[in-house]
């Protein structure tokens, strides 16, 4: 059989090599650069960043977090510390006219005092700190910026140290309990000398704002362990592929 090759100029027009474009238009929603392959209107590209920048950086949980913190928990760790140095005043001032029971108020004094400082210790580097990790993601009230890479180790160190802080609080709010009931026995017992009848309704309200700290810092452990879940599942996925 003859052999009948093709003409090289006819091949040479199906070996021609043709750059690849995908003509990719790049369009920016917030800090998300999203780009695209074919027509998609403003209204679509904002949907699509939208959901994405809820996805990628927890904006939702973030937000929950800085509102929380700011608008709620701040102002009732002020009223606490208030209430406390109003106590501490009232027990310096009956310490100081009461000289036979001055010593139970002594007591106090220096209970407070502690309660004081860890409360203190506790905003400066437990809620201080977790607002500072928290407003470096923040951009505005509309978008979010992510100027420091958070991982979930870190959300998982800033558990611990709030944790932490909640045991300690709870250990006073346990004794001021214990006091407390102390005073209730006291006042049922005619063979004792009243001392601190009076100082019942400071305890009582210690009481009640200590356990609004509590419930509100086991609140933010709950969004932290949720940031902190979210934050493994991408990682873990990241991981994967």
């Amino acid at each position: 059989m003859s052999s009948y090759p093709f003409n090289s100029s006819f091949t040479k027009q199906f070996r021609q090599e043709q750059p690849v474009t995908f003509c990719a238009e790049e369009k920016q929603y917030e800090q998300i650069v999203i780009s695209t392959y074919n027509r998609m209107s403003d209204a679509d590209m904002n949907v699509v960043g939208s959901a994405l920048n809820e996805h990628l950086f927890d904006n939702g949980i973030i937000d929950r977090l800085l509102t929380k913190l700011t608008k709620k928990d701040s102002q009732d760790a002020q009223r606490l510390l208030a209430f406390i140095q109003e106590l501490h005043q009232e027990c310096r001032s009956h310490a100081n006219a009461e000289p036979i029971t001055a010593q139970y108020y002594k007591h106090l004094l220096e209970l407070l005092g502690s309660f004081i400082d860890l409360v203190n210790e506790y905003e400066t580097n437990g809620q201080e700190l977790l607002l500072g990790n928290l407003n470096a993601c923040y951009f505005d009230e509309t978008s979010f910026a992510v100027n420091q890479s958070v991982d979930s180790e870190e959300v998982a160190t800033m558990h611990r140290i709030i944790e932490d802080y909640l045991y300690q609080i709870g250990e006073f709010y346990q004794y001021f309990h214990l006091l407390l009931q102390k005073e209730t026995e006291q006042e049922n017992s005619k063979s004792r000398v009243q001392v601190i009848s009076h100082i019942a309704y400071y305890l009582d309200t210690l009481i009640t704002c200590t356990e609004k700290m509590i419930i509100n810092m086991e609140g933010t452990l709950d969004m932290l362990l949720e940031w902190e879940t979210s934050l493994q599942s991408r990682e873990s996925q990241s991981l994967f592929n």
